[in-house]
């Protein structure tokens, strides 16, 4: 009997000490898991600024790529105007500069805009997207990659040198503008007005050219709408609840259900430890003669008549 009594008070220590293991190792894992979520959070939050810029710049490009082509239009206008003297308006031929001078200003700016895309918004090969071509792959495998794809494809049909179709507009631009250039009224040394047969011939030379650039704009600006159209999917992927948010809430949520029943469980065993520890004491009491104490929370024996 004594030894059984000492193996029910090691038994009971044992359930004490894994009761309080486990309460332990439930605290540490919602503290990790609680660290975990909010880094992923902190990284989604960034993700989704990333998507907003890349959206933002490509976007902004595509302003500025359709305003250098109304002001194109603009100038070729306003040099014919001014040359067929038909229109005597002082403010057209200060305004065929300022147009000049922003059309010039535009140029390098969309060059830097299309540097900066693909040095940083390149889902293909950009560092900075890592996080989100994963989420691309993982959390939307049907579309993701055909969004990476075509945003490459895009990219690379605007920028390559020399063949892209960027640098051949550009060229084109830069001809008409120059040839614009060298007939406006307004620029020293040059004619006021010109004979209609040569009017005719530089009109002829320029709606040309014009017409050539117009065209090289229209694949150019439908290209490029590809990359706009392919960074806002980019932004309703990463914007959206996957599995990437949605794996760690449910791993959170199994881990912390099955921790708590293994608690539960532990404390149901140590219940029906204490209780069959009892009827031992008591048992050990009757026979010997001597009515023990009982254990606390325990139903005390009933006494005895004479």
């Amino acid at each position: 009997m004594v030894k059984s009594r000492r193996n029910m008070i090691l038994y009971a220590r044992v359930f004490v000490v894994i009761r309080l293991l486990i309460a332990a190792i439930l605290a540490i894992v919602i503290i990790l898991l609680g660290n975990f979520y909010i880094t992923q959070l902190t990284t989604r939050g960034q993700v989704v600024q990333t998507s907003f810029d890349a959206q933002s710049l490509a976007s902004q490009e595509q302003s500025n790529l359709q305003r250098m082509n109304a002001l194109v239009q603009s100038r070729f206008n306003q040099i014919f105007a001014s040359l067929s003297g038909k229109i005597n308006d002082p403010s057209l031929s200060n305004a065929g500069g300022l147009v000049s001078s922003d059309i010039a200003a535009r140029e390098p700016e969309f060059d830097q805009g299309l540097a900066t895309y693909q040095a940083n918004y390149n889902l293909a090969t950009s560092s900075d997207m890592a996080t989100i071509r994963a989420i691309l792959l993982n959390d939307n495998p049907e579309t993701g990659p055909a969004i990476i794809a075509n945003q490459q494809d895009a990219l690379n049909a605007v920028t390559t040198p020399g063949t892209g179709l960027w640098p051949q507009y550009l060229k084109l631009q830069q001809q008409e503008i120059n040839l614009l250039d060298s007939l406006d009224p307004t620029m020293p040394n040059h004619p006021t007005s010109l004979p209609t047969d040569v009017l005719n011939l530089k009109y002829d030379q320029a709606h040309s050219l014009l017409w050539h650039t117009n065209f090289q704009f229209t694949d150019l600006t439908k290209t490029w709408q590809r990359v706009v159209d392919d960074s806002v999917a980019m932004g309703k992927t990463v914007t959206s609840v996957g599995p990437s948010v949605a794996l760690p809430v449910y791993v959170f949520n199994f881990i912390f259900i099955c921790t708590m029943l293994l608690i539960f469980a532990i404390d149901l065993g140590f219940t029906n430890f204490q209780l069959k520890r009892s009827f031992l004491l008591y048992s050990e009491g009757k026979n010997s003669g001597n009515t023990p104490v009982p254990p606390s929370g325990s139903i005390p024996p009933v006494p005895q008549r004479p």
